[in-house]
Order: structure tokens, then C-alpha cells, then sequence
């Protein structure tokens, strides 16, 4: 089932080969991940295993199975965490992964052997909500308000690689906050607002793709 049109009256979605119509006035869009043609091809060719979304179960020591070359992290990468489910496709995810397959192919360069499994430390979740507003829970302490949005701030400006960038970006965010300007908007390709006196079926998201 997919999205094929957003209008005033609702949402066209595809079922099958049937297209039905659902009533709405407000709608709720939230974007899935899946993996791109070069995931496809590698689990095709090195037969690995795979979930709905295409995402790679790796070994202990993030290895493609019966392939000890070919490290996978980040959102490509199907990883059972301790309490057995898979690991999010979130940043601090992908940091510790790649970390961890540095550290194991320069141990294997030195001629190391027996290297411990990937481990994942899960050191929270933070979230803007609003200006100058946030929520977080570090290490199982749980922030909201001005604070947490401070930590926030503080967090990413400190995993920004060069210490320019970070500099280039706390400007950027300072120029945003003072001017009230946003850093990230959609287009649709006309004013929200020309849609309501449109009738049924002229969206501007109409033909859309896949809305899974």
C-alpha cells in the first residue's frame, strides 16, 4: 500500500491494484528508511540475510557472514542489540559501528587476533521540540526546557569533526535563533493554502511515489 495524493479532502492511497480514498483534514506523514541499490546488490551477491527494509544482518564483529572483509554500519546494518531487537538507525549507532570496525582493521593490520564483539552503549535520546525547547534522557536522566535544548547544542557542536565547523555552525544557528529564520522547509510547489480551492485530485503532491 502507498500514498499516491494529499489533498484538501483527504489521502489517494494504492492497495493492490485498487485505489481508495480516505477522508481526512488532517494528515500525519511519516518518512520510513530503506536500504538503496547498492545494499540490494550486496546482499544479492554475498547471499546475506535481510529484513523487511532490506537492512543486512551482520556477524558479531559487524562482518557480512562467510565475507570477514566487508564491515556494514550505519543504516545498512541489521544488528541485535542485548535485549535481542535490532539496533536503531540513529546516529550514535552508526559512530560506535564505525568506530569499532577502525579499531578492528587496524588490529587486524597489527596481527591481533580474538577481538571482543561490538558492543552498543546506548547514551540517550535527545529531541528540539521548540525554540529554545527541548526533551532528552542521558544515561537515564531526564531533561526538558531551556536546559535540555542547551545540551542539545552543546552534544552537537561537540561531535562536529573541525573545530571551524563547529564554529561555522554555532554562527549559523546563533544568525537563525536571533532572526527567527528556519534552517530546513518544504516545498510542494505552491502555497498550502492554493489547495483549498482546488477540487479533488489537482494536489501539487499528487503522483508522489511511494509514501511507505
Amino acid at each position: 500500500m502507498f500514498v499516491t495524493c494529499i489533498d484538501a479532502d483527504g489521502v489517494t492511497y494504492k492497495s493492490g491494484e485498487e485505489t481508495k480514498n480516505l477522508p481526512a483534514k488532517t494528515v500525519l506523514w511519516a518518512g520510513g528508511v530503506t536500504t538503496n541499490e547498492f545494499g540490494r546488490k550486496l546482499a544479492e551477491r554475498t547471499t546475506a540475510e535481510t529484513d523487511r527494509s532490506g537492512r543486512i544482518k551482520v556477524n558479531p564483529d559487524l562482518t557480512v557472514p562467510g565475507f570477514p572483509d566487508i564491515f556494514i554500519v550505519g543504516d545498512l546494518m541489521l544488528f541485535l542489540g542485548e535485549d535481542g531487537n535490532p539496533l536503531p538507525g540513529v546516529a550514535q549507532v552508526a559512530i560506535q559501528g564505525g568506530a569499532y570496525a577502525a579499531k578492528m582493521i587496524r588490529a587486524r593490520l597489527e596481527g591481533k587476533k580474538d577481538a571482543k564483539p561490538f558492543r552498543y552503549f546506548d547514551k540517550g535520546n535527545m529531541a528540539v521540540i521548540g525554540r529554545a525547547a527541548a526533551v532528552a534522557d542521558i544515561f537515564g536522566i531526564h531533561l526538558a526546557g531551556v536546559f535540555a535544548w542547551l545540551t542539545w547544542l552543546f552534544v552537537h557542536l561537540i561531535y562536529i569533526v573541525e573545530f571551524q565547523s563547529r564554529v561555522l555552525v554555532f554562527v549559523q544557528w546563533g544568525f537563525e535563533y536571533l532572526t527567527f529564520s528556519r534552517g530546513a522547509r518544504l516545498i510542494t510547489g505552491e502555497a498550502a493554502t492554493d489547495s483549498l480551492d482546488k477540487p479533488a485530485g489537482s494536489s501539487p503532491m499528487k503522483n508522489m511515489g511511494d509514501g511507505r
